[in-house]
């Protein structure tokens, strides 16, 4: 694809990668600069683009880039070590709580079970349990974010149950 060619398709686009964009952060400014990036990695990519090509692959690079700007505005805020109580042997009054997230930790599936032991009982980083596991760091921030949402579950179901 020409310079030219880039600049004429991506300008018809601009309106529709905008409103795309908009619908995912919800804020206008933020969706300009999730396109502005989605252009560039397109940019770069220009030689190996076809016209067809970038109005399929726009949408998609431009959803993913106005995703990791949510991402990176608003990090995950997990199940916290604290509450979760794996960070450290409880004291007596604390045993009890640390039973339960033991046994809240240990219904989770194996994958989301090991990612969270490996963050929290053994300090690990995402990179470190990507290498020792063999997933990708996203698959792991994935696994993690899964594990969080299935343990915030529980915690309200069991507060629910006990009320």
């Amino acid at each position: 694809m020409t310079t030219e060619d880039f600049k004429r398709d991506i300008l018809l686009l601009q309106p529709r990668l905008q409103r795309i964009a908009e619908r995912i952060v919800g804020d206008p400014d933020s969706a300009a600069d999730a396109v502005q990036e989605a252009v560039i990695t397109l940019w770069e990519q220009r030689s190996l683009l076809k016209s067809q090509d970038l109005e399929k692959l726009a949408p998609t690079v431009v959803k993913r880039r106005s995703i990791d700007m949510l991402r990176k505005q608003h990090p995950t805020v997990p199940v916290d070590a604290e509450n979760l109580m794996l960070t450290e042997m409880p004291s007596d009054d604390q045993e009890e709580r640390y039973q339960l997230a033991r046994k809240l930790v240990d219904k989770l599936p194996k994958r989301q079970r090991d990612a969270i032991l490996m963050k929290y009982e053994n300090g690990l980083s995402i990179e470190e349990i990507d290498k020792a596991t063999g997933m990708s760091s996203t698959h792991v921030y994935a696994t993690l974010s899964r594990a969080y949402k299935a343990l915030r579950e529980a915690i309200k179901q069991y507060k629910e149950e006990i009320s």
